[in-house]
């Protein structure tokens, strides 16, 4: 992903946070993920990394997708899977539970579609 904000690229990555495994953003060795409204940060995540060739999947879902990068959230127990949300501030790693994504910026938890 990639900020327009002049912070630069992203990276899609599993945090492990109090609330489950869930898909957020990384650079330089911190993480932030969306979490009840808000944005929070940690250094306590895992990079992805593709092995092989990898196969972007532009279409909606309305349940997790083949071979999507799967996190667990406690709070609803349900699977959210990471995506790239296409926002006013760039192309941001988040999370989608199959109905609505979310991706955290400027300190918030925001929904993209």
């Amino acid at each position: 992903g990639h900020q327009s904000d002049g912070s630069g690229d992203y990276w899609l990555v599993i945090v492990n946070t109090p609330h489950g495994r869930i898909p957020g953003k990384a650079k330089a060795g911190k993480a932030w993920y969306a979490f009840g409204g808000k944005e929070h940060e940690t250094n306590d995540f895992h990079w992805l990394k593709a092995a092989g060739r990898y196969r972007v999947h532009l279409e909606r879902a309305s349940s997790v997708p083949h071979g999507a990068v799967v996190g667990y959230q406690h709070n609803n127990n349900s699977a959210v899977f990471g995506v790239i949300c296409h926002t006013p501030h760039g192309n941001i790693p988040g999370k989608c539970n199959g109905r609505e994504a979310h991706y955290c910026w400027g300190g918030k938890e925001n929904t993209c579609n």
